[in-house]
């Protein structure tokens, strides 16, 4: 059990908080739980799970069922959002005269704020990705690629450089695929003068990275090479005035103004960027929006993208912080080219 993050956690209580969110389990405790539930109190923390565990840091434990003999009748427990419809009305069965009160976890909030240990491992993992972004153009340019086929390499080379797993399936999407910011890799092929978006991540001690590059092979039509170099520099833009204090909600639209110069704002049709750390997505939101201010200890993403329908998409993104410290100034974690010249591969 983290005793600094539990009082820091119990401090903010209005009421005792029940949590199940593996991520929160994992930042609390240190553990990664199959299942269970942590129950934190003003003065202590219970775990339920299935009696099998055995928490360092806690006294308490025991099994779910008997949850009600550590809450008050007429008082109010906080449930996670994560919690099931199942799991809500399981617990107003054992809890008859509590108040139920489903929540954004207080947790996720305490976790926005990365600790330097937490930078340093978000730094391994983006390093991980840097090395098999390096490997990647080698290979681009010595034989033909599907889809499918090079983001099962992706994979096979996070876990060589060191990896635990992926943050998410890798993306490949390439021609009018890069058209859909999610796309599900496939069999097609990929071809010289089509825009190929590459983005994909890796997690080490529990960590995630999230990396973004958009390559062509052998040249850049003029349509796409033009909608590249504007998003590169919303990219950039943005990255120039990224600061402790600056709502998220403005960075979104400066990203905006910057495509909207070359008529390209209605081709950016997802948020500027997200927080990552024990999940690939969570909080700061940098969305149209979004209310969440920027502080420092903050790691997020900066990824502008344009999707022109049948031609191709360009996405540019980078996992950046705000270090603790005295420093106003936004950090990378790691430092790939971004110029449409070195993302060409001939």
């Amino acid at each position: 059990m983290d005793k600094k993050r539990l009082e820091i956690l119990q401090s903010r209580l209005k009421h005792p908080l029940l949590i199940k969110k593996k991520e929160n389990l994992f930042y609390l405790t240190g553990y990664s739980f199959m299942n269970g539930y942590l129950l934190v109190k003003k003065n202590y923390a219970v775990f339920f799970g299935d009696g099998l565990e055995k928490v360092e840091g806690i006294k308490k434990t025991d099994r779910l069922k008997y949850i009600g003999k550590y809450l008050r009748r007429g008082g109010t427990l906080q449930i996670e959002d994560e919690f099931t419809f199942a799991e809500s009305k399981y617990l107003k069965e054992k809890l008859r005269g509590v108040r139920l009160k489903h929540l954004k976890s207080p947790v996720d909030y305490l976790r926005t704020v990365k600790e330097v240990a937490e930078l340093a491992n978000i730094s391994d993992a983006m390093q991980i990705g840097q090395k098999v972004f390096g490997v990647l153009r080698r290979k681009l340019k010595f034989r033909s690629w599907t889809e499918l086929e090079l983001a099962l390499e992706i994979r096979r080379l996070g876990h060589r450089f060191g990896a635990e797993d992926v943050s998410f399936p890798p993306i490949v999407a390439s021609g009018a695929n890069a058209a859909i910011p999610h796309h599900v890799s496939g069999n097609k092929k990929l071809r010289p003068g089509e825009s190929v978006i590459l983005d994909f991540g890796f997690k080490y001690r529990g960590y995630c990275s999230d990396f973004t590059r958009t390559v062509f092979l052998r040249t850049a039509p003029k349509r796409m090479a033009e909608a590249y170099g504007q998003t590169e520099r919303a990219y950039l833009g943005v990255l120039s005035k990224a600061h402790p204090g600056i709502k998220a909600k403005g960075l979104y639209e400066l990203a905006m103004r910057i495509l909207e110069k070359k008529h390209l704002g209605k081709y950016f049709i997802h948020n500027l960027g997200h927080g990552t750390g024990l999940e690939i997505h969570e909080l700061p939101n940098l969305s149209q929006n979004s209310k969440d201010i920027l502080q420092k200890g903050m790691v997020f993403s900066i990824e502008p993208g344009v999707y022109i329908p049948k031609h191709g998409g360009i996405r540019i993104e980078d996992l950046v912080y705000l270090p603790h410290g005295e420093s106003p100034i936004v950090k990378k974690f790691i430092s790939v080219p971004t110029s449409l010249k070195e993302n060409i591969i001939r």
